[in-house]
């Protein structure tokens, strides 16, 4: 046996020696395991820090892994959840903006502006080109039966009036053109006057009134019917300022229009008692 092995190179009983050592510890971890259970509780603990070094770079590789694909998940999730929060308040502003529609709408149908129940519901598209003139144009027009000089409010008070006729639509001229006027009286004293545009959407002029004249801020200005442009009993707006000169003949006096001419967005249009018989389309 010492012949064989000393002839062999010294790998082959190296082999050999591992292979009678294996052999003897199989035997004895068979024969006697309670003699090796705490050889190989010790050895685990030992040789358990090498293991985790030697784990380092896989488990380091996977958890990178993870937190790369998690931000990533995360970031597509936000972009979604973006996404979804911006179609929610697209949603949310089209929903508001019905329901001021409607509230509008229920406004102008309700307003005890209407005396007579004869009216037509437009909507303002656009405006003139124009910026020195204040006049709007509306959806409605002569395929409606439309006339040139009916009158357009909205639930606060008379915006204008119309002055051309299209078949679809109509253009109207706002009480605070330069070119507009109209004939009013003062709620308080019955007083007569005309008002007329400036070229202001927030105050028009109270024409011709003698220094003298009681009129005082706060007076509720209504239309007169004189003149046959626009229907008595119609709030044109309220007197906002006074200025009276002792040397001049007449007062400055301005006018707070009641309608809202700058941001109107639904208007009607009234019919005078004659066109509404012959056109029992319009609206009641």
């Amino acid at each position: 046996m010492q012949t064989l092995l000393t002839r062999q190179p010294p790998s082959f009983r190296s082999f050999i020696l591992a292979l009678v050592v294996c052999f003897v510890a199989m035997f004895i971890n068979w024969r006697f395991p309670q003699v090796v259970q705490p050889m190989r509780d010790v050895l685990k603990t030992a040789y358990f820090p090498i293991y985790q070094m030697a784990n380092y770079p896989v488990v380091s590789g996977d958890w990178l892994r993870l937190q790369v694909q998690s931000e990533q998940d995360l970031r597509r999730e936000n972009t979604a959840l973006r996404a979804e929060l911006l179609q929610a308040q697209v949603r949310l502003q089209k929903f508001s903006e019905l329901s001021a529609e409607n509230t509008r709408l229920r406004g102008l149908m309700n307003t005890p502006l209407i005396v007579d129940g004869r009216v037509l519901i437009a909507e303002i598209v656009g405006v003139d080109a124009n910026p020195l003139v204040h006049v709007v144009v509306i959806n409605k027009g002569s395929n409606d039966h439309l006339q040139q000089g009916q009158t357009v409010l909205d639930d606060q008070g008379i915006m204008g009036q119309i002055i051309s006729v299209y078949p679809n639509s109509a253009r109207v001229m706002l009480l605070s053109d330069k070119d507009s006027s109209i004939s009013v009286r003062i709620e308080r004293t019955g007083m007569r006057a005309i008002v007329s545009g400036k070229g202001d959407y927030a105050e028009l002029d109270m024409d011709y009134v003698p220094s003298s004249a009681d009129v005082k801020v706060g007076d509720h200005i209504y239309s007169s019917g004189l003149g046959a442009r626009y229907p008595a009993g119609y709030l044109v707006g309220t007197v906002s300022a006074i200025q009276r000169h002792h040397s001049g003949e007449f007062a400055q006096i301005m006018v707070k229009p009641a309608a809202q001419l700058a941001s109107g967005h639904n208007v009607v249009v009234l019919f005078s008692q004659g066109l509404a018989e012959e056109q029992p389309n319009a609206a009641r």
